[in-house]
């Protein structure tokens, strides 16, 4: 990575790994479920986490046939029904016959734990309006006092003394509004020239890396891409020939060759400190 001048970090589960938030939207969804379904919700959503579930991160939802699929970046192998049953080779030949689009309503990628919540509260009829609704105030609940985050300590060391050395680049799906508090609650106001929100990856991945590529006047290869999302911040950048990490703190597996992959905030900042400083 002797080249690297730019380096792009995604927020969430990338520059902290507390989890609870997301059991507060989980909450948040269940109660747009209809009563008699709530209980099997709670049910899916503590067995996925227990990984006994045919929803997994790194797996994508069509809500549409309400279709659990197994896919290589985005090339569908498998697919299973909600109760985990797989279904005949030759319907996935005709129901997918080219890489999937994730569209993030219809096709949803399942990348990190914030998507888990919400594609079972999709398989039980709540919307996509209604559960980004939900998104929102789980936002809100972020910014308020109430809200505690703790940074990772070696990795807070590591974020300082990368951003004296490198130009480092913030770019998320989450609003601005919330996305500052949370920077702020960090203690990483000042580590970030540059922020991108409402990024709409991995949609609109390919367009941000040119635009901060164009932006400082780099090549694609001088740009190393730091996320826990493999659809949204690994597998576009790879594409287009940047450098990435990918945090693959839940066993995805989804990794390869091009890709350094760690476990977690510890393992990142070993990996940045040997690479890097």
């Amino acid at each position: 990575m002797n080249d690297v001048k730019i380096i792009v970090f995604d927020l969430d589960g990338t520059l902290y790994d507390d989890v609870v938030h997301f059991r507060y939207y989980a909450d948040l969804l269940k109660d747009y479920v209809a009563e008699d379904k709530q209980e099997q919700f709670e049910a899916d959503y503590n067995a996925v986490l227990k990984g006994q579930h045919s929803l997994k991160i790194g797996r994508a939802y069509d809500a549409k046939r309400d279709l659990i699929l197994s896919h290589l970046n985005g090339v569908v192998q498998k697919a299973y029904n909600w109760n985990g049953e797989e279904i005949p080779t030759e319907d996935v030949t005709t129901f997918y016959p080219e890489a999937i689009p994730f569209d993030l309503t219809s096709i949803i990628s399942i990348g990190d734990l914030w998507w888990v919540p919400v594609t079972i509260a999709r398989h039980y009829g709540v919307t996509s309006e209604e559960a980004y609704a939900c998104f929102m105030q789980t936002r809100e609940h972020m910014m308020t006092e109430e809200f505690q985050l703790n940074p990772h300590e070696q990795f807070r060391e590591v974020l300082q003394s990368l951003h004296k050395k490198y130009t480092l680049v913030l770019l998320t799906n989450s609003p601005q509004s919330d996305s500052d508090v949370i920077i702020e609650k960090l203690g990483f106001t000042s580590y970030f020239q540059e922020k991108f929100f409402e990024a709409q990856k991995p949609i609109k991945t390919k367009v941000r890396f040119s635009n901060i590529a164009e932006k400082f006047d780099v090549s694609y290869e001088e740009i190393l891409s730091i996320g826990d999302n493999y659809i949204n911040e690994i597998f576009p950048a790879v594409e287009l020939g940047c450098k990435t990490i990918y945090i693959d703190a839940h066993g995805a597996g989804a990794g390869d060759s091009h890709t350094t992959t760690v476990s977690n905030l510890t393992e990142l900042s070993k990996v940045l400190r040997e690479k890097l400083l």
